[in-house]
Parts: C-alpha cells; structure tokens; sequence
C-alpha cells in the first residue's frame, strides 16, 4: 500500500555513506588528539617542572565581625552628638575651637545678611601705628 499511495514517486535515495572511512576518520582525529595532549603534557613537565603539583592553599582567617553592631552604632552616635554638642579645642596652637551648633546658628542668625563675609582679621599691633600715620 506504502508504494501505491506514493503513485509515481520516486523511492528516496538509499544511504550510501562508507561507514569505514568515517570510523577510520574519527579514530584518526581521537589518536592525534590524544598523542597531542601527551605530547604537550611531556612538553609542559620538561619545560615547567612545578606546574603539574597541587598548588599549597593558603587558608585566609574569617573576617571578624561586630558582635553588637546596634549598642556600636548607639554608642557611636552618642559620642558624635556629644562632640556635636559641647566647646572643645580643634586645634589648640592655631586657635581652633569647636562650638555647639545651637550656638553656631544662633551666632549666623545675628549676623544677617553678612553671615557668611569673611571673617574680620584684627589688627596687628606692628601696622597699627606705622602704615597711613601723618606726623
């Protein structure tokens, strides 16, 4: 029935492929594969003595972690408003003092609109008398 149904078709083309040349091809290709790999394999060991040993692994310590990070952070937030909040030296040989902020925004506030002039330099006592005199 399969040949009637096809009518005047053409059988399909029967498999004509030479298995032994490509069992012989695929061998082929495997053994140069595997004689390369010896190859660089022996090449590798002559060139490189240490390179087919295990490498030593050095084992890092654990990172070491807060054991309290929240009481950490309370306590270093209490520390900065404390700083934040209290007269201290800066840098006591340049003059520098650190004030608290209330008192900094309230001495801005009372300058007005010349808040942020430069600071006024006082006068030194060498040019005081000298510079601009008329005797």
């Amino acid at each position: 029935m399969p040949n009637e149904e096809m009518g005047s078709r053409a059988m399909p083309e029967p498999p004509s492929v030479a298995t032994g040349i490509v069992i012989v091809a695929t061998a082929g290709f495997l053994i140069f594969v595997a004689l390369s790999m010896a190859g660089l394999f022996v090449y590798l060991k002559s060139a490189v003595p240490g390179a087919m040993t295990r490498a030593v692994e050095h084992h890092f310590p654990e990172p070491t972690l807060q054991k309290h990070p929240q009481e950490d952070l309370k306590r270093y937030e209490r520390e900065q408003r404390t700083v934040l909040s209290t007269y201290g030296w800066v840098d006591r040989p340049k003059g520098l003092a650190r004030i608290p902020i209330e008192d900094a925004m309230r001495i801005i506030a009372a300058k007005g609109e010349h808040a942020y002039d430069p600071p006024e330099q006082a006068a030194s006592p060498t040019t005081t008398g000298s510079v601009g005199a008329q005797p």
